[in-house]
């Protein structure tokens, strides 16, 4: 008998997944529990377009994350702080700094926590931060302290 699994069974399936099970298991134990349902062609049709939609949403989002990269790759970031004579800076420039100037000068809305700041940024000039815009997907994003 096939079932439509809807919660994990611990060592049988996991959810969302259609096995063959004996009737006995399905009938008695699967389906009074509610953690799955007959399989016939309606709900395979269903899980199929679940499938495809979850597909089409992740090849939408892995292309949106490729253009935001491209965008990070060409743009550099002018931050502002306060410094000391000798160009040091009061401080540092942190990832959430970062974050609020990436949304005011190019209005991309990254996450502090995507965005590695290595060695920390103590000195006015010319600096580079890495970016994960999406697993699998990190950019170079080219950064200017000036004085304030």
């Amino acid at each position: 008998m096939k079932v439509l699994f809807v919660k994990e069974v611990a060592g049988v399936a996991a959810a969302g997944e259609i096995k063959e099970v004996k009737p006995g298991f399905a009938r008695n134990y699967l389906l009074p529990q509610g953690m799955g349902v007959l399989a016939n062609e309606k709900t395979m049709e269903q899980v199929r377009m679940r499938e495809e939609a979850i597909r089409r949403r992740a090849e939408k989002e892995v292309a949106e994350a490729r253009e935001t990269a491209n965008t990070i790759k060409r743009l550099t970031v002018t931050i502002y702080a306060k410094a000391g004579e000798a160009g040091r800076l009061h401080g540092s420039v942190t990832s959430s700094d970062i974050a609020q100037q990436l949304n005011r000068e190019a209005g991309l809305d990254i996450d502090k926590k995507k965005i590695t700041v290595a060695p920390p940024i103590k000195t006015l000039g010319p600096h580079e931060v890495k970016v994960d815009v999406l697993t699998g997907i990190s950019e170079t994003l080219k950064i200017v302290v000036a004085a304030q």
